[in-house]
């Protein structure tokens, strides 16, 4: 669970870990009073147990996500439970043997030093991972443009030059209107390409999240595409209320997934928009009856390899990806039945 309120952050949790262990070194000295020895080994407790304060303290400059913080603390306080498990285990081996150890000392110490070497450790282990998928989805991101200034900018660009070539070769009484026409069309879909994947590396480039309101969102974005496409039927069944916590772009990502079902299908498209919101998440449907995204456009968003791309409809897909991925959101695609496509987007809702 991702906790986004101020008044919680993980940091806390670690203070508490380090509290917890300095109250066990405490704890010992009370039940323990051997004098010096006692005040000794109550001081290793406390110096261990300093560790986690600092790992709390320090938690701030570390480039890990929230989400990666708490997995950190939790990870920590599995170690500590493992360390103190297996002090007990020592301590009931040695016994048996005859050697007369103190519990209390033994306990208190392997739960501090478990928590310190596992919170410390964690968070390296979390940072590791969390700098390779950004290394990944960079990689990933980096495919994406190399792809469309291969295909789609070259494309544009040879259609465009050729009619040009055309008007330069023709007699000076031909009507070049048709080249003229044609060419105007080919740069509009070659400056949507450069808007949109211009889109899709400020959406990556930008990782906060903020607090939407998904239902006012959906209602607005429906209005504009009808404004914009008046073919097809948008149709929605939304709850009075539901905020999400994703990234800004959100609302840029639906209008691309309600534009994408009505553009690229016939004039009778009936689209449906369907909104669930949970306590832990809000699932998200967009339904049409069209004749379904492209298998080439459905590998893109899944496969790491390169596939390529034919038309800016795969772009809008990637703006919808990156929008949901950056928001801690999953997105699938699968086929509606008779026809079509059914999108499903889960978004972390506001209060987890």
């Amino acid at each position: 669970m991702v906790f986004t309120t101020e008044a919680i952050h993980p940091r806390h949790g670690f203070y508490a870990l380090g509290w917890l262990c300095f109250g066990f070194g405490i704890g010992h000295g009370l039940l323990e009073a051997n004098g010096l020895e006692s005040v000794l080994e109550i001081l290793i407790i406390v110096g261990v147990s300093t560790i986690v304060f600092h790992t709390g303290y320090g938690l701030h400059e570390r480039p890990i996500s929230q989400a990666g913080q708490w997995r950190a603390l939790l990870e920590g306080v599995v170690i500590a439970g493992s360390f103190t498990l297996l002090a007990v285990a020592v301590w009931v081996t040695w016994s048996l043997d005859g050697i007369n150890t103190e519990l209390s000392f033994l306990l208190a110490f392997a739960a501090s030093l478990g928590a310190a070497v596992g919170t410390r450790g964690s968070l390296y282990a979390v940072q590791s991972n969390e700098q390779l998928a950004e290394t990944d989805d960079l990689t990933k991101l980096l495919r994406i443009n190399q792809r469309v200034l291969r295909h789609n900018l070259r494309n544009e660009l040879s259609v465009a030059l050729g009619h040009l070539e055309n008007i330069e070769n023709a007699a000076e009484t031909d009507d070049f209107a048709h080249d003229i026409d044609l060419i105007r069309d080919h740069l509009e879909a070659l400056l949507e390409t450069t808007t949109r994947t211009r889109k899709i590396v400020a959406i990556w480039d930008d990782a906060d999240s903020t607090t939407l309101e998904l239902t006012s969102i959906i209602e607005s974005q429906i209005q504009q595409v009808r404004e914009d496409h008046p073919t097809g039927t948008l149709s929605s069944r939304l709850p009075a209320e539901c905020r999400v916590t994703a990234h800004s772009a959100l609302p840029l990502a639906i209008r691309e997934a309600l534009t994408n079902a009505i553009e690229h299908n016939s004039a009778d498209v009936s689209v449906t928009v369907t909104v669930e919101c949970h306590d832990e998440s809000v699932h998200l449907t967009i339904a049409d009856t069209g004749t379904g995204i492209p298998e080439t456009d459905r590998e893109a968003i899944t496969l790491p390899e390169e596939t390529p791309l034919t038309h800016t409809r795969g772009l809008g897909l990637w703006i919808l990806y990156w929008t949901v991925r950056m928001s801690d959101g999953t997105v699938a695609f699968e086929n509606n039945e008779p026809s079509g496509t059914v999108v499903r987007i889960t978004l972390p809702t506001a209060s987890s």
